[in-house]
């Protein structure tokens, strides 16, 4: 948003290039000057008695400095500068009309440097001579609030919108209360012209979504990382950001380090966007909550790969070891979801642990594996056994706690029971699976003898608890007894995932199974009589919240 104020200088470096003795010459920078204002009709422009708001945080992506009284700011900016505002709490941006927050103006006077096969920053001109940002008042200050998360939308066509629209929006659609949104990368799955058809269907959540750039999101022609995300940025602005509501503050960054069209990426945080970090959380109370949102995990227990993991994590530790209050999430590992509590073994030494969550993605395995539904629509399970889906995050001051929504199933259901175990090792899945021959809706059957001669293993119920982690507790109980602990396995495939690929052909099959780390397992006890029974798994999660679920088991006389 520009409005009439002071006219900018130059501060004359010269153009970008090399002078004659092949000496790297700086880019061409200038003062860019403007007011951060209360923009009481919320009209878009400065009118007469709308003031200037003081202690905004104004960035280029490395400084950052403070409008004072009157809301005044001045910055140095090069050709290829995104000028923003950091939002305070009790105040809003505008929004366009996808929903896509305004809070930022482009300064790229010739646009890319490049030809860009999806077109990049468009030109923008010459500086103008004020470069203002408005805001309106709002209930952002409230501490208490929830937001939604989404990772990895990844969609390669509309047709895959539509069917995000159907299985994630549609639920979502008038059934929360969150204030915004938030995407942490792989919006689209690499063709960029996705962009605008994408935030069409999730503007239908009628909340401000925020948005950071995955691999994805990149413009792969680019031969450098620093333009490596000019298309995304024409349509979402910078890809390094903070803002406030309540008492949280919300960054987030692009960790996904372009190598090159030839040369692929990996996860980095470089010098510049730390040195922004450092410089944001100047302005960033002590007893407030950070929450820190990027694309590729900063760590996982799953690969040691640097394309699955943040690899100069130790630089990012060092500027937040003096937080208490700090919750990370992202996407990225398609093949499973994380919870870590990282300490002094991963070179942490904060105050508390250090909460990174690896979060379930939207897309789950992708949008054409799995089962179908009598939609047509397909299950999406992630190669761990976690449904597709999306998070609500919940917030109390700087208090947290995040719930999984699963796709296109009931909020409760967040744990599936499998029984394996007896005559050649077969495995029972939970009932009412679409698709799939002889595993029809009905109660587990189990031989008794399967189990109670000399040797064979019990029948063994596995609970694969979604978003699980080390701090959950997870209990059963048969036929009503007491609840007992389940014994938290080490990373494996869950079988539920390892019979559906070994059942179903084509695309109905889900992705191949990957080791889970949200998996426990009980053998069901010995005697149990002829007829049913009922096993019930109980889930704790670390913030107290209960979930249950059960299947009926039969016990016959002979072969199931």
């Amino acid at each position: 948003m520009i409005g009439a104020g002071v006219t900018a200088t130059v501060t004359g470096l010269g153009a970008t290039g090399f002078g004659l003795a092949g000496a790297e010459v700086a880019p061409e920078t200038e003062t860019a000057t403007g007011v951060v204002y209360d923009d009481a009709n919320r009209n878009g422009k400065r009118d007469s008695g709308e003031a200037g708001v003081a202690n905004v945080s104004v960035s280029n992506g490395r400084d950052v400095v403070r409008t004072d009284a009157q809301g005044e700011y001045s910055l140095q900016v090069d050709d290829q500068t995104v000028i923003f505002i950091s939002k305070p709490a009790g105040w809003m941006v505008p929004v366009n009309d996808v929903q896509l927050p305004q809070f930022y103006y482009k300064h790229y006077p010739n646009g890319s440097p490049y030809e860009l096969r999806y077109g990049g920053v468009e030109p923008t001109g010459p500086l103008p001579e004020s470069v203002d940002f408005p805001m309106y008042q709002d209930d952002s200050v409230d501490k208490t609030f929830s937001a939604l998360a989404f990772a990895d939308p990844q969609t390669s066509n509309v047709g895959q919108i539509n069917t995000m629209a159907i299985d994630v929006i549609a639920g979502i659609v008038g059934n929360t209360d969150a204030r915004f949104g938030l995407t942490v990368g792989d919006v689209v799955n690499d063709p960029l012209d996705l962009f605008a058809p994408h935030n069409q269907a999730v503007s239908a959540i009628g909340i401000p979504w925020w948005n950071t750039p995955g691999n994805h999101d990149m413009d792969y022609d680019a031969p450098t990382d620093e333009n490596a995300t000019d298309t995304y940025k024409e349509t979402f602005g910078p890809t390094d950001y903070s803002f406030d509501y309540g008492q949280v503050h919300f960054v987030l960054m692009d960790n996904v380090l372009h190598e090159g069209p030839d040369h692929g990426y990996i996860g980095y945080l470089n010098d510049e966007q730390l040195q922004w970090l450092e410089n944001d959380l100047r302005y960033v109370p002590e007893d407030r909550l950070i929450v820190i949102g990027t694309h590729i995990p900063l760590a996982t227990n799953a690969t040691t790969s640097d394309g699955v993991n943040t690899t100069n994590l130790p630089e990012l530790f060092s500027i937040l070891e003096d937080r208490e209050h700090v919750y990370t999430i992202s996407g990225h590992d398609t093949s499973n979801s994380w919870q870590m509590y990282m300490g002094e073994e991963h070179g942490w030494y904060g105050p508390k642990d250090f909460h990174h969550q690896v979060l379930a993605e939207v897309r789950g395995s992708g949008w054409n594996t799995g089962p179908r539904d009598s939609r047509g629509i397909q299950a999406a399970d992630m190669s761990d056994g976690n449904p597709n889906g999306h998070y609500e995050l919940f917030f109390d001051g700087n208090e947290y706690k995040a719930e999984f929504k699963p796709a296109s199933l009931p909020e409760e259901y967040q744990v599936r029971l499998t029984f394996d175990g007896g005559w050649d090792d077969q495995v029972r899945i939970p009932g009412g699976v679409s698709g799939v021959d002889g595993f029809a809706p009905g109660a587990v059957r189990f031989a008794a003898r399967d189990w109670t001669g000399l040797g064979v293993q019990r029948p063994t119920v596995t609970a694969n608890v979604f978003d699980g982690g080390e701090r959950h507790t997870v209990e059963v109980s048969v036929d009503g007894g007491r609840f007992v602990p389940m014994t938290h396995l080490a990373p494996q495939n869950d079988p539920y995932i390892s019979v559906l690929r070994s059942t179903l052909t084509g695309s109905l099959r889900p992705a191949a199974p990957e080791p889970s780390s949200h998996l426990w397992s009980f053998e069901l006890p010995r005697g149990l009589r002829f007829g049913e029974h009922t096993v019930v798994v109980r889930s704790t999660d670390p913030y107290g919240k209960v979930s249950t679920t059960d299947e009926t088991i039969t016990v016959t006389g002979g072969r199931p």
